[in-house]
């Protein structure tokens, strides 16, 4: 008897276990809803964002993506990840089998990933959407007529003014409309008031390499010629550029401009102590989070015939998803460019300590500009025209490697008297050249 209910026990064991099996098996291939059982959970993708998901703009994202998410209409559901913009960390997950599987990257890195094969091509996938967005910032995403990366949210920058400084000069913004006038200003704003005119960057940084690009773009500069074999930044008009930068504006800069990253110079337009800044649009939300201590306008630096810096973030997907992984992912990219996801970005990122809610990024279609969300912040729409003219800091993939070891240090040292202008040029031609001929490999 003991040995017969043994084997009775055991029998029901294995078919048991059979059934549990069955039952694990059967559970995620497609969102299914039963009248009696509810929603059966859905397989999942992963989206890797450049900030933390329970920072403020993650949570900004993420309803944005619950928003797709609730929708249903895909057998996926999507996940958000933690990131940042570390390079190296990227790549490395991309070779590896804990990679997410879309990604939102700077446009610099989806060039370079994608110069490198490492991103999925879009090509064929978005042809219909192309024309929805501004011209330049499309190509952002492509690389050797490939599209890589799709524009999802993004920046410009614009000369941000203290408005109470200008008024006790007696300084009219809207009549700021070249660079001799900018120039002007800054010194009725320093005979007048306790205040320096601009703040500016020249730390050996990111931050001088995109600053300077602006007036290298607006003197009708190059960094390279069009299809990005040659470097062209050894030029009159690119001399001329850096030597107003350094000289004429910088005679009017806090005397630390030279070592100032921007981060600084944010702080010195916090305290009253500079009268213009060049930034996007966090540079008037930051004034709105200390409380208003004084008005803040933007002159669009198309005005003054620069060329505004732009960082849009663009959406990718690692390689060998499976052809519905590939597909989902492709739908949730959809809908994130889609009209009624970019009016979402413009409601912010809530920040708990004023309980309020701040733009920190811009959408990027082009229809954007007549969409009833810039009502409550018209002052934004300055960011979203510079789109239609911008300044590359980084034009070709190869030239992150060139600005890296040689721009911004070179540019640091030329803000420092350590370089001339010329010498500087000089070098930047033939060791960019060398690497934009000889480096075929990546950066």
């Amino acid at each position: 008897m003991r040995s017969k209910w043994q084997f009775m026990i055991t029998m029901a064991l294995i078919l048991l276990c059979t059934g549990c099996n069955g039952q694990k098996q059967a559970a995620n291939p497609k969102p299914t809803e039963s009248p009696s059982s509810g929603p059966v959970s859905r397989e999942v993708l992963t989206f890797r964002i450049t900030w933390k998901t329970y920072s403020g703009r993650g949570e900004a994202i993420k309803k944005i993506v619950n928003t797709y998410n609730q929708t249903g209409n895909s057998a996926y559901e999507i996940q958000m990840m933690d990131g940042d913009e570390d390079l190296d960390t990227i790549e490395s997950l991309l070779e590896s089998k804990d990679s997410a599987d879309i990604y939102m990257l700077p446009y610099r890195f989806t060039q370079y990933l994608g110069y490198k094969k490492k991103l999925e091509d879009l090509t064929a996938d978005f042809v219909d959407e192309e024309p929805l967005f501004y011209e330049k910032m499309w190509q952002l995403g492509v690389v050797e007529d490939k599209v890589y990366g799709i524009p999802w949210l993004g920046h410009s920058m614009g000369l941000i003014y203290n408005k109470n400084l200008l008024d006790k000069a007696g300084i009219d913004p809207t009549k700021i409309d070249n660079l001799d006038k900018l120039v002007a200003a800054c010194e009725t704003i320093e005979a007048k008031t306790d205040a320096k005119g601009i703040g500016l960057v020249g730390a050996d940084q990111n931050d001088v390499s995109w600053m300077v690009n602006q007036f290298v773009y607006g003197f009708s500069g190059k960094l390279v010629n069009e299809d990005g074999s040659k470097v062209m930044i050894n030029s009159p008009q690119a001399k001329k550029a850096i030597e107003f930068y350094k000289n004429d504006l910088g005679a009017h800069a806090q005397d630390t401009w030279r070592t100032d990253t921007g981060v600084e110079v944010m702080n010195y337009f916090r305290e009253g102590k500079i009268a213009f800044e060049i930034q996007g649009p966090w540079g008037i939300t930051d004034i709105w989070k200390i409380g208003n201590p004084f008005e803040v306008g933007v002159i669009p630096l198309q005005n003054l015939s620069l060329y505004a810096e732009i960082g849009p973030m663009m959406l990718t997907m690692r390689t060998k998803l499976s052809h519905q992984e590939r597909s989902a992912a492709i739908d949730f990219m959809r809908y994130l460019i889609s009209g009624p996801a970019q009016e979402m970005i413009m409601d912010g990122e809530y920040s708990p300590e004023h309980d309020a809610y701040y733009p920190f990024r811009l959408p990027v279609r082009k229809d954007m500009e007549d969409n009833r969300v810039f009502e409550a912040y018209p002052e934004f729409l300055v960011f979203l025209k510079e789109f239609n003219q911008p300044s590359i800091d980084v034009p070709v993939p190869l030239w992150q490697k060139i600005k890296d070891k040689y721009y911004a240090p070179g540019l640091h040292k030329v803000m420092m008297g350590e370089l001339s202008i010329e010498d500087f040029l000089n070098e930047m031609e033939d060791e960019g050249n060398k690497i934009l001929t000889d480096d075929k490999e990546g950066l």
